[in-house]
C-alpha cells in the first residue's frame, strides 16, 4: 500500500463510527437488565481475575502454576496490601495469632500473624489458574472426542462411550488422589521429583473432567449433525474434517462455552477439596483449600480465616455458575424468548 492509499484508511479508522461503543455498552446494559443474577456473577468472576493481576515480568519459560501460567513471569498481585508471607507482632512484641478485622489487617491475621486479605488474594491466582488450565485440557480433549464420536458413529462411538463410561465409574475426587499420589513424571509438566506440580494438578483435574464435556458435546453433535446445511456440505463435497471443524464445531461453540465456564466452578471445589484432603502431596503456597486446613482446628475460637476462606472458595463457585446460567439462557436459542 503507497502513502496516498494509506493515508485514507489511517482517516477512515481515526474517524471510525463511536456507535458500535455505544452498542456494546447497550448490550451489556440489557443483558444486566434480563439476567441480574447473571451480571452479578460475571462482577464475581471479573474481581477474582483482577486478584491475580501483577506486573509482568521479562522472565520466559515452561508455563508452571501459579505465577507463571502463560510462560511469563507474573509479580506480586497488584491487590495484595502486604507480603503473604509477612509475619506481623502485636506492640509487646507477640505473634498477632488470629487478630480480628481491623483497617490496617482487613480480614484479619491467621495463626502465624500473615495478613488474611493478602493470601485470599494470592490464592485466588493459584485457584484460578488452576481452573482456567484444567479447563482448557478438560474441554480440547473431550470436545474433540464427542465431535468425532458423534458425527462418525457406529464402533468409534461405541468405543469411546465405553471408555468414557470407564473413566466415569471411577469417583473422581478419588482419581484425583491416586493421580497426585502415583505422581507420574512428565516433561515440563511434571519433573519436579516427588511431590506433584501445580500444572499436574491442574492436568488431572482436567483429565477427571473430560468424559462431562463429551458427553454434553457428543449430545449436542447428534442433533447438529443432522442439520439441512450438514447435509448441504455433504452434497457439494466437503470432506468429513471440514464437515466437523467448519459446520459443526461453529454451530455447538456455544455449548462449549457455558460448559467451560460452569466447569471452573467445580474444578476451584475440586482443588480446595484435594489440598485440604492431603495437602502433603500437593506444593506448598497459599492456597484457598491450604487456608482451610490451617484453620480447621480452631473454628471454635478465632473463626476467621476459616471464613473468608470457605467464603472465597463459594463465592468463585457462585460467580462461575451464575455467569455459566445465564450464558446458557443467552446462547441457547431455545431459552432466549423466556
Amino acid at each position: 500500500m503507497d502513502e496516498a492509499q494509506a493515508i485514507p484508511a489511517v482517516e477512515a479508522a481515526a474517524h471510525a463510527d463511536p456507535s458500535r461503543a455505544g452498542g456494546l455498552l447497550r448490550g451489556v446494559w440489557k443483558f444486566a437488565r434480563k439476567k441480574p443474577l447473571g451480571a452479578f456473577g460475571f462482577l464475581l468472576i471479573i474481581f477474582l481475575f483482577a486478584m491475580t493481576l501483577g506486573t509482568p515480568k521479562a522472565e520466559f519459560g515452561a508455563p508452571a502454576l501459579p505465577d507463571r501460567p502463560f510462560g511469563f513471569e507474573l509479580g506480586s498481585p497488584w491487590m495484595q496490601r502486604y507480603d503473604d508471607e509477612k509475619l506481623f507482632t502485636t506492640q509487646s512484641g507477640y505473634v498477632a495469632s488470629y487478630e480480628s478485622p481491623t483497617f490496617e489487617h482487613w480480614l484479619g491475621t491467621d495463626q502465624s500473624g500473615r495478613d488474611t486479605w493478602a493470601r485470599i488474594v494470592n490464592g485466588a491466582r493459584r485457584s484460578m489458574f488452576i481452573g482456567v488450565w484444567a479447563l482448557v485440557v478438560a474441554t480440547i480433549i473431550g470436545a474433540s472426542i464427542g465431535i468425532a464420536s458423534g458425527f462418525w458413529g457406529g464402533w468409534i462411538d461405541m468405543i469411546s462411550q465405553r471408555f468414557m463410561d470407564a473413566l466415569q465409574s471411577f469417583p473422581a475426587l478419588i482419581a484425583l488422589i491416586l493421580i497426585v499420589t502415583i505422581n507420574p513424571s512428565i516433561p515440563i509438566i511434571n519433573d519436579e521429583g516427588d511431590q506433584a506440580t501445580l500444572l499436574m494438578a491442574a492436568c488431572a483435574l482436567g483429565l477427571v473432567g473430560i468424559p462431562g464435556v463429551q458427553r454434553i458435546t457428543r449430545g449436542v453433535v447428534l442433533s447438529v449433525r443432522e442439520q439441512q446445511y450438514v447435509e448441504a456440505a455433504r452434497v457439494i463435497g466437503a470432506t468429513d474434517a471440514r464437515i466437523m471443524w467448519g459446520y459443526i464445531l461453529p454451530n455447538i461453540f456455544s455449548s462449549i462455552i457455558v460448559v467451560f465456564s460452569t466447569g471452573i466452578g467445580v474444578v476451584i471445589l475440586a482443588e480446595a477439596a484435594l489440598t485440604f484432603i492431603v495437602p502433603d502431596k500437593l506444593p506448598l503456597g497459599t492456597s484457598w483449600g491450604f487456608m482451610l486446613n490451617d484453620s480447621y482446628a480452631s473454628l471454635g475460637d478465632a473463626p476467621w480465616p476459616g471464613i473468608f476462606s470457605a467464603a472465597a472458595i463459594s463465592l468463585a463457585v457462585l460467580g462461575f455458575n451464575l455467569a455459566g446460567d445465564a450464558l446458557r439462557d443467552v446462547l441457547d436459542p431455545r431459552l432466549r424468548q423466556r
